[in-house]
């Protein structure tokens, strides 16, 4: 299993000046930071335990009542009550002081903490990570606080969340922890297929994807998301089809040899993604692979039958970086 690379991604500063940092005690700065992401990045729970991640529910209302992503609701009650009422969930950012909580509890096991968010050209999450940052020099005196742009959702953010947890398990300085998550967001990809369009017309939430609707529902989308940046880049009209030219556009992406790390996400979907696992273990050289569930924010708005690859190829370095980190672990 290996783990994670880098790119240019959005880092802020955080509560504690570069100087005072700088000027902390050194068995402090050698310390590993503590890395928090969002419930958007869909992680499996045994590495969110494994590396010690925390996590940032994100509210969304469905009907009349308020639940926390992943914490109040599990994917399958959530999808069962979407077919049946057809209503969209709302969501909102959660507060600064939900991001300061967070922190402050992961700053529990380390005086610096970094903060990777859903990317923010699809999200106006960012936004109360920023407020949160600003307030923490106050509120939480004495943390070093970095914010990461994934640059990505889904296992996308997730690689990008775990690139960093295990630079911190290996003992990497702050600053390279935080290269080394940048490297990363700008190195996965993520590529989805909606079976229907019918949720994500009724919120033309993503303007790139919303262009495509018009008379077109009957269409099954390739949407790639990737540095920033979200566009479709296939149309095909069966299930089948899209699901063939998902993991054909994968091996697309990658160098023919290369090793791959993996991730397998479904909406409701998981005979399809457990196929499409066996076949990507069967036919491709994996370092790592997982599957999971996209959570209701995400699949909300796409609907049930969603299904999306998240993936990069393993470098030289990222491996050396692995085994030091599984050394230690």
């Amino acid at each position: 299993m290996s783990e994670g690379a880098m790119s240019e991604g959005a880092m802020s500063e955080g509560a504690m000046s570069e100087e005072a940092w700088e000027k902390a005690p050194a068995t402090a700065r050698q310390r590993s930071a503590a890395i928090v992401c969002e419930s958007t990045a869909c992680l499996p729970n045994d590495l969110l335990a494994r590396y010690g991640i925390t996590v940032v529910p994100i509210p969304f209302v469905f009907g009349t009542e308020t639940y926390r992503d992943g914490v109040d609701i599990t994917p399958a009650e959530f999808y069962t009550r979407l077919l049946a009422t057809g209503a969209v969930p709302k969501t909102s950012p959660p507060s600064p002081g939900e991001y300061l909580a967070a922190w402050e509890h992961a700053a529990r096991s380390a005086p610096a903490v970094i903060s990777v968010t859903v990317d923010s050209k699809i999200s106006t999450l960012q936004r109360s990570a920023l407020l949160a940052r600003e307030l923490a020099p106050e509120l939480l005196p004495g943390v070093h606080v970095r914010i990461v742009d994934s640059l990505s959702a889904g296992m996308g953010q997730g690689f990008v969340t775990l690139a960093a947890a295990r630079a911190a398990a290996a003992g990497q300085p702050m600053e390279e922890i935080v290269a080394i998550a940048r490297r990363m967001a700008g190195r996965v990809r993520m590529i989805v297929t909606l079976d229907t369009l019918e949720y994500l017309a009724k919120t033309s939430r993503i303007p790139q994807v919303a262009a495509i609707l018009g008379g077109l529902l009957a269409i099954k989308p390739i949407i790639q998301i990737s540095n920033g940046d979200i566009h479709p880049i296939a149309r095909v009209r069966t299930r089948r089809r899209a699901i063939e030219a998902l993991i054909a556009r994968m091996r697309g992406m990658v160098p023919a040899t290369a090793r791959l790390h993996v991730a397998v996400q479904h909406a409701r979907a998981a005979e399809e993604a457990a196929w499409i696992e066996a076949h990507i273990l069967a036919t491709c050289d994996c370092a790592e692979i997982y599957t999971t569930e996209f959570t209701p924010v995400m699949g909300g708005y796409c609907g049930p039958g969603l299904l999306g690859l998240a993936f990069y190829a393993e470098d030289e370095v990222e491996e050396e970086v692995v085994e030091g980190e599984r050394a230690r672990v």
